[in-house]
C-alpha cells in the first residue's frame, strides 16, 4: 500500500513542477489564473493521499478547505477578468 501512495506523491510532484512552470512563465492574467488553480488541486489531492496513508482526518479537513478557498478565488479572478476585458 506504500508503494502505490508513493508513486501517487512522485506523480503530483511531478505535475505540481509542470503546473508552476506554467505560472511563473509569461503569460496573461488567466493562463496564470488556471495555473495556480491547477497547483491548489493538486495541493487538495497530495491532502487527500496524506489522509489516506496517515489515517488523519485533519488531512480531510485542511482538503475541503483549501477547495472552498480555490474555488472562491477562481470565482474572484474570473469576475476580474471579465470586467477588465484582459
Amino acid at each position: 500500500m506504500n508503494v502505490a501512495f508513493t508513486i501517487a506523491l512522485v506523480i503530483l510532484l511531478i505535475a505540481a513542477a509542470i503546473v508552476s512552470s506554467r505560472a511563473i512563465r509569461r503569460g496573461t492574467i488567466g493562463d496564470r489564473a488556471v495555473a495556480i488553480d491547477g497547483l491548489t488541486a493538486l495541493i487538495t489531492c497530495g491532502l487527500l493521499i496524506a489522509a489516506g496513508l496517515t489515517g488523519n482526518s485533519t488531512f480531510l479537513d485542511l482538503a475541503l478547505v483549501l477547495g472552498l478557498l480555490a474555488f472562491l478565488t477562481s470565482v474572484t479572478v474570473a469576475r476580474f477578468i471579465e470586467r477588465r476585458g484582459l
